[in-house]
């Protein structure tokens, strides 16, 4: 075989495989073992300075001589915002499609069929029915645009930093999550499907609501932590105090929780039979190992942190 050849047999082999199922897979197992090393294995093991640079950021940085080394690999925490931004574009123009393609009967762009082709597989079936898809979609937008509206108005950054890796899982994340839920839609799929939009059923009710609860919970979490550092001077405005108040009062992180929530119910959505999973999973996994070192964090910092609060599940973890 020549190297021509081996390399477009690769290309092939990549144009073949879902990446966007990968690239959640892979998330979920490199969180998973990377975060198990920084919060349980720490004291047993010396964690690589490397590896403490890619998982603690802001308040967590890790400081030695090597993480320094490695300043040029960090971008400000503040650049949280442009994760909306892109996602806001991005979860708009899928709307726009869905609008066309689902309502208005439209035929998928050529444009948008080669980027799920690349993006997922040229070999599409649907794994959702278009109602499942519409309501997911919908809720996913109002969340990214909820977010965006956060960051730019709501939060207040510290001058904190965090590795150029979180910059770019934060911007992949919803672009692949806004594509894999595309892909599995009716008219979205390799051939087209017959669309039709089914009444509103009882998975639809449960994941909304559980939806919505998290997404309730969520502002208010991040509007309390957010009033910690408003209406005070830059030098305070550094300062981390307490959070209270809310689910703070059971949890260190219940932001986080409600994260969870949020890509719960539009699993229930959605539905066990579909990628949406490996979404989900990827979102526990992250929103777990951080939660874990934030309430480390915080027992550490604050020496009367109270005892009874767990770190993203109430009474369990």
């Amino acid at each position: 075989m020549t190297t021509f050849s081996l390399f477009y047999t690769t290309l092939d082999l990549l144009y073949q495989l879902n990446l966007c199922k990968f690239m959640f897979v892979f998330y979920t197992v490199v969180i998973s073992l990377g975060g198990c090393v920084v919060n349980f294995l720490s004291g047993v093991v010396a964690a690589p300075p490397l590896l403490l640079q890619a998982f603690k950021f802001g308040k967590m940085a890790h400081t030695t001589q090597v993480s320094r080394l490695l300043a040029a690999l960090e971008v400000p925490r503040r650049w949280f915002s442009h994760f909306y931004v892109s996602a806001s574009l991005v979860v708009t123009v899928a709307l726009c499609l869905m609008w066309s393609v689902c309502v208005s009967e439209a035929s998928l762009p050529p444009w948008a069929a080669t980027t799920l082709d690349v993006l997922t597989t040229p070999h599409r079936t649907p794994a959702v029915n278009a109602t499942s898809a519409a309501v997911a979609l919908c809720l996913l937008a109002l969340q990214i645009y909820r977010r965006l509206y956060e960051n730019l108005f709501v939060s207040v950054f510290s001058s904190g930093h965090m590795n150029i890796l979180h910059y770019i899982v934060g911007h992949t994340f919803y672009l692949g999550a806004v594509t894999l839920l595309l892909s599995q839609a009716p008219g979205f799929t390799t051939p087209e499907s017959h669309i039709v939009f089914s009444g509103i059923e009882i998975q639809h009710v449960i994941g909304t609501v559980i939806f919505l609860f998290g997404f309730v919970v969520q502002h208010w979490s991040l509007c309390l932590l957010a009033g910690l550092r408003k209406n005070r001077g830059k030098n305070l405005q550094e300062k981390y105090l307490m959070p209270e108040g809310g689910l703070f009062e059971v949890v260190s992180c219940p932001h986080m929780l409600a994260e969870v929530l949020l890509y719960i119910g539009l699993l229930v959505i959605l539905g066990l039979g579909n990628d949406w999973l490996w979404v989900t999973l990827w979102v526990l996994s992250n929103q777990v190992q951080v939660a874990l070192m934030n309430h480390k964090w915080y027992q550490d910092t604050f020496k009367n942190y109270p005892k009874h609060r767990h770190a993203i599940f109430p009474f369990v973890l």
